[in-house]
């Protein structure tokens, strides 16, 4: 594959405050503490030493999610880095993504491919420190219609569950058929067999959704010492009972977020709106929010409830039945990991920018923050096709209106009598400029008379160049074809399309060819040509 970029402010498809963002927009300075550069991570790796976080209790809580894994020498390199975390010189590059079943779309892998490059880029930029990429799995979200469903070769495999509650707890047997499946969609493919093979061990061979994804993304990521963590763990939930507090008794998120958006959201639409209360109860089966009524705690939905001394006990003595929502989910991250960057969408990113304010009133150390690279790959035929119609791999970003306007005005299909229309036009332009001066009613009623002219000229305009269009019927099916191929069912391809095909056809060169590619220092779009 060649390979060019193009800045994510050039694409269209960036959060206007995420654009801002890595733009430098003087505005924006006081949402984050380290800029998204080099000069930026250096000073995060200062300030971060005066925010120490309990290196023995995080170890001592990987070694037990990794039981039975360090047995093989082939994931050694991922021991190594959990061990290396109880060195003071050690810190993490996270990133983090819900628990979609066979990965979901492509967007996870790129995720997960941005922290490892990040880190790798690092250690040679600080070889006195190392540099240990983390994919946060979100093991609490408990909606599981957004993950129970991917898309490969156009068509949408779901896993039909009715489980409830945290999705990382949830039993994830019931796949056997949807590896089935996919076992006959991947039946021709050589490698086909050895991508089955993992997903039955990894889905069929674990008790929990937590424990399948963490072998998957370990079997894809181990040579590059990637450490998969799940905040789901009663020793690891210790160290958010401070920030849970303040948020529960003192509503302190609420009032610092809602600061922050009653000045933003007179530039920007914003993608988070914080609750009073930012924390859910985790029963067996269920998540449910904590709320405060008539002097009390309750379960939304529920019967249980307490007093304010009662829920301080709870929490204090169960801190792992109390989970965050997407507000506090970040500060529990950096609780607990030596974190020094986060790495996330733009989206991602924009609401992260929303949370300096809370995290400064909870005294949680604000990582840097990075807007990944994000990618679109383009067949051997569609970028054939391309080619044909004289049209350039960074116009896939236009909208398809535009693309085929575009394609139209490079390959000379105005027709002449158009040439002519946008001539008229232009001198009815011109004598409405030359009416100034002559009496009111006189130019009001040549004005009228001449909208009339110049609506019936754009309609013969239009309907020229439509038939001009049509005339090229088989090139502008193949501009919508080619487009569908980018835009699956309208959506960005990196957030419908599955990774398997393109594992299939190039397997772990492709992950390779990733993070050679990937820099979240520069944020750009890769588009990946096949040749």
């Amino acid at each position: 594959m060649r390979c060019i970029n193009i800045p994510l402010v050039q694409t269209g498809q960036i959060h206007k405050l995420s654009a801002d963002y890595i733009s430098g927009n003087e505005s924006l300075k006081n949402l984050y503490d380290f800029t998204p550069d080099l000069p930026g991570i250096s000073a995060a790796i200062e300030k971060r030493k005066t925010y120490p976080v309990n290196r023995q209790i995080l170890v001592q809580s990987l070694k037990q999610q990794y039981a039975g894994y360090f047995e093989k020498s082939e994931n050694k390199k991922v021991e190594e880095n959990i061990t290396a975390l109880l060195d003071e010189k050690t810190f993490t590059i996270t990133t983090g993504h819900q628990l979609n079943i066979f990965t979901g779309p492509l967007y996870f892998i790129y995720k997960i491919v941005n922290a490892i490059s990040y880190a790798q880029i690092l250690e040679g930029q600080h070889p006195k420190n190392h540099f240990v990429p983390v994919y946060w799995m979100a093991t609490e979200d408990h909606d599981l219609e957004e993950i129970n469903h991917f898309h490969i070769w156009g068509k949408t495999l779901k896993w039909d569950d009715k489980q409830a509650g945290a999705t990382g707890r949830m039993n994830p047997h019931s796949l056997e058929t949807v590896i089935e499946e996919l076992g006959t969609l991947m039946e021709n493919s050589p490698n086909g067999k050895d991508l089955v093979a993992l997903f039955r061990n990894a889905y069929l061979g674990h008790k929990t959704l937590a424990d399948a994804t963490r072998y998957i993304v370990n079997e894809l990521f181990k040579e590059f010492g990637l450490i998969v963590i799940d905040g789901d763990h009663p020793e690891l939930k210790k160290a958010l009972i401070p920030v849970l507090e303040l948020d529960i008794f003192k509503n302190t998120s609420f009032k610092a977020i809602n600061t922050t958006i009653d000045i933003l959201q007179k530039n920007y639409k914003l993608p988070l709106s914080p609750r009073a209360i930012n924390v859910f109860y985790l029963g067996k089966n269920t998540r449910t929010r904590i709320v405060s009524e008539n002097g009390f705690y309750k379960v939304l939905d529920s019967d249980k409830s307490w007093t304010e001394d009662e829920l301080k006990d709870e929490l204090y003595q169960n801190p792992e039945n109390f989970s965050p929502n997407v507000v506090l989910r970040p500060m529990y991250q950096e609780l607990i990991l030596p974190n020094l960057a986060y790495v996330g969408g733009n989206s991602e990113i924009a609401y992260w920018l929303e949370l300096k304010a809370a995290f400064d009133v909870a005294n949680v150390f604000y990582p840097q923050v990075l807007v990944r690279n994000s990618a679109l790959i383009i067949g051997k035929k569609a970028a054939e096709y391309l080619e044909m119609l004289k049209l350039k791999p960074e116009e896939i970003f236009l909208s398809l209106e535009d693309l085929k306007f575009r394609f139209y005005a490079v390959n000379e299909l105005e027709h002449d009598s158009e040439k002519d229309a946008t001539i008229i036009l232009d001198q009815f332009e011109k004598l409405r400029n030359d009416l100034q001066g002559l009496p009111s009613d006189l130019a009001a009623n040549i004005v009228k008379q001449m909208n009339l002219q110049v609506k019936e000229v754009k309609k013969w305009k239009s309907d020229i160049h439509q038939k001009q269009l049509e005339l090229q019927e088989k090139k502008v099916a193949k501009i919508d074809k080619i487009y569908a191929s980018f835009y699956p069912e309208g959506e960005l391809q990196e957030r419908y399309d599955n990774f398997i095909p393109y594992y299939l056809q190039y397997g772990k060169d492709w992950i390779e060819m990733l993070v050679k590619e990937f820099n979240p220092l520069k944020p750009v779009c890769h588009v990946f040509i096949e040749e």
